[in-house]
């Protein structure tokens, strides 16, 4: 890339996995990169990872980010505290980490297979799992995104597996909504046109 020229997305995704790797982040993406590469395409602008690590690590991260050429936010480690996220810019594009909080977080992460993306080997989830992240975040995109998913995969899906793992989470959240998100994400996969 030329000096002062505009990064592509493609070239900041390979950027990103290539500093997740070099600061030994544990992580499994998910969002609009996930989504495309295994439900159906849309755009995004963001690399969006789970990532499994503690506290110290996130702090520490920043400090490797900020060293990397990435820019943080001046209030960074107080939303890391709020939210457990954290947000590196480069240019136009970001790097999400939201830091695994769930069980099903961990099942996800084991259950996840290798994918060559941009150049990259990265983990994604399977198809269930990508579609239970989704179902949890429930935002109108969120759930657009899980129907493209399961759409794609209804045949094979395991959907025994999806309503215990959206079970045990309602369970601990004391909270049924993403159940009911859950079969009406596979209500419109089943009945939409392929």
């Amino acid at each position: 890339m030329k000096r002062g020229s505009p990064q592509t997305f493609e070239a900041f995704c390979r950027e990103a996995v290539d500093f997740l790797k070099s600061s030994a982040t544990p992580y499994l993406m998910i969002g609009g990169i996930a989504v495309g590469a295994i439900g159906e395409p849309r755009l995004t602008g963001d690399v969006d990872v789970i990532g499994y690590m503690g506290m110290d690590k996130a702090f520490a991260l920043i400090d490797a980010a900020v060293a990397a050429g990435f820019r943080i936010a001046p209030d960074e480690r107080a939303r890391l505290q709020a939210t457990g996220t954290l947000r590196f810019k480069k240019g136009q594009f970001e790097l999400d980490i939201i830091l695994a909080s769930l069980p099903f977080e961990d099942d996800a992460r084991a259950r996840a297979r290798k994918h060559r993306l941009f150049g990259r080997l990265v983990p994604l989830p399977t198809p269930e799992d990508l579609i239970l992240f989704k179902v949890l975040a429930g935002r109108d995109k969120d759930l657009v995104d899980a129907v493209g998913v399961a759409r794609r995969h209804l045949p094979k899906l395991d959907r025994h597996y999806l309503h215990e793992a959206v079970k045990a989470v309602c369970e601990l959240a004391e909270d049924l909504v993403p159940l009911r998100r859950l079969d009406e994400v596979l209500r419109k996969a089943s009945s939409a046109p392929g």
